[in-house]
């Protein structure tokens, strides 16, 4: 290769010989993975957990305390105005891909958004106190079957701090936080309330779960960090009946008990499920049960009952169906409909549904292959029909 590959560096050359191939990414992509190549990558300074920052036009400067986690009120920030936001062009777009990559691989991290984000769709936030969100989409090919996705990096005087992930369904958001080790005594709380009410703003979404990985689960961080009890003291809440009657128990302890601290065995016990904030008390509950893996257990069981395990001859059926029901085309929809479509099948009686939800149904899965996936989200939202059918699917 070093032979070959003329004045470029030996990895273009490489990648660029992979692209010449009459093969689509996917199939580039494994024959690539398949080769187990080791890469050395030698970045400067300005690429460095020290060096790598962003223009800013001005400083923050803190003249007063930080705000503590006592301070902040999640129903304040949800009711204060949606803060500035802009969307960036495609040079600039590009270029804060580049610097979220940057960022999460010299941590040796990587997130999906960061390595598949759009650089058409891409969203910077003025959260105050010179913090910057930058917040990034998918394109149509990238997107996740069901789910909408954002990531968003963080910034602080220009400096990235963290980042955040969620994955919407209705108006659920599996909700991922991470600031990076140096930033975690400064204002956590308040920066995660802020992030949390500006995506409420952005896709409408009104609950927030967290995995239990994020709290403790098989992460002695989160335990040491107690950040159960982070998340709790923010309005969350377990999940699970019986986690929700120790955590009951465990602040009657720390209410009469003074410099009383849950101990570690506890805190693995309270990090046992997923967590969640509900700012509709309406709709209180309705996702205590629900597992995104169960649907997909169930579509598995269908190809093997129907279809004998070939997941071309029932893609290919899920299309052919779901189009004759709502009227669409299956050439120029295709991965639109493929893509819901395995769903749909579970989902018993769609045929009889009345035209405006059929209708509605056709508009969401339309959505989901346009340039913007809040579109479809937003969509997705006014279905109640089918959003009791797809919580049923997966509370099996």
């Amino acid at each position: 290769m070093r032979n070959a590959r003329g004045r470029q560096t030996e990895v273009r050359w490489l990648i660029g010989r992979f692209r010449r191939l009459r093969l689509t990414e996917t199939e580039q992509a494994q024959l690539y993975n398949s080769q187990k190549l080791y890469l050395e990558w030698r970045y400067s300074y300005r690429e460095s957990r020290t060096g790598l920052r962003v223009p800013i036009k001005r400083i923050f400067f803190h003249e007063d305390p930080l705000i503590p986690r006592r301070d902040v009120r999640l129903e304040e920030e949800f009711n204060r105005p949606t803060p500035p936001t802009r969307k960036l062009s495609l040079s600039k777009g590009t270029l804060a891909l580049d610097v979220a990559r940057n960022a999460s691989t010299v941590r040796y991290r990587e997130l999906y958004g960061f390595t598949n984000g759009d650089p058409r769709s891409v969203y910077q936030i003025s959260l105050g106190r010179g913090v910057e969100l930058v917040v990034f989409t998918l394109p149509p090919e990238k997107r996740l079957p069901l789910r909408a996705y954002h990531s968003a990096m963080i910034y602080k005087n220009g400096v990235p701090i963290g980042y955040f992930e969620g994955l919407s369904l209705f108006e659920r958001m599996e909700s991922g936080f991470n600031l990076y080790y140096t930033f975690r005594d400064g204002e956590t709380a308040w920066l995660y309330a802020r992030i949390l009410a500006v995506m409420k703003h952005l896709t409408g979404v009104t609950a927030f779960t967290l995995d239990p990985y994020q709290i403790g689960f098989d992460n002695e961080e989160g335990i040491e960090s107690g950040a159960f009890w982070f998340y709790r003291k923010l309005g969350f809440r377990s999940m699970s009946g019986e986690i929700q009657k120790l955590t009951k128990n465990e602040e009657e302890k720390i209410a009469n008990r003074k410099n009383y601290r849950t101990p570690a065995t506890t805190l693995r016990k309270l990090a046992a499920a997923p967590m969640i904030l509900e700012l509709d008390d309406s709709k209180k509950g309705d996702w205590d049960h629900f597992q995104l893996r169960q649907m997909g257990f169930a579509v598995q069981r269908l190809m093997s009952e129907e279809y004998g395990g070939d997941a071309e001859r029932m893609r290919q059926s899920a299309t052919g169906t779901i189009a004759a029901t709502l009227g669409m085309d299956t050439y120029i929809e295709a991965k639109a409909l493929q893509e819901f479509g395995l769903v749909l099948l579970l989902v018993r009686g769609v045929n009889d549904w009345d035209s405006a939800d059929k209708d509605l149904l056709k508009r969401i899965i339309q959505a989901k292959g346009s340039s913007e996936e809040t579109r479809y989200l937003r969509l997705m939202q006014k279905h109640a029909r089918l959003r009791a059918a797809i919580i049923k699917l997966g509370s099996a």
